[in-house]
């Protein structure tokens, strides 16, 4: 009788967490969203390159009261060393409402690590004093 009751008890946990019912899946069916942050470097040099000149825009008006201006920017796509089309690609701003409460936009830029400069695409990242509870 003991075994059929493990057996039991593992597969209603296995049912468990394929229907998302482990504590990250509740806490998103409960409304929250998964903060994830991608700190990816998609290109390293000795030195880095400096973007071209920033595009003009014109911002127009924001679509909702929760919406952000992302100013348009110069994203490095690929390895202009090695790739024929690689280099610097416009990105245009646009208005987007945060993916999460406490949420800011932190701009590509050159970062570095390990002896290497890094360039580190745009992203959404949290507010320090929102992560920290203050």
């Amino acid at each position: 009788m003991p075994i059929i009751s493990q057996r039991v008890t593992a597969l209603v946990f296995a049912v468990a967490l394929s229907l998302g019912l482990s504590q990250p899946g509740m806490a998103q069916a409960a409304g929250e969203q998964a903060i994830v942050k991608e700190n990816v470097a998609v290109y390293r040099a000795k030195q880095p390159m400096k973007p071209p000149a920033a595009k003009p825009e014109t911002k127009g008006s924001a679509p909702s009261a929760d919406a952000v201006r992302i100013a348009g920017y110069w994203d490095l796509q690929g390895d202009p060393a090695t790739a024929p089309r690689a280099g610097w690609v416009w990105v245009p701003g646009s208005w987007i409402v945060p993916p999460f409460r406490g949420a800011h936009w932190d701009p590509a830029h050159w970062g570095w690590h390990d002896e290497w400069w890094s360039w580190i695409p745009g992203h959404w990242a949290v507010r320090q004093d929102v992560y920290q509870g203050t």
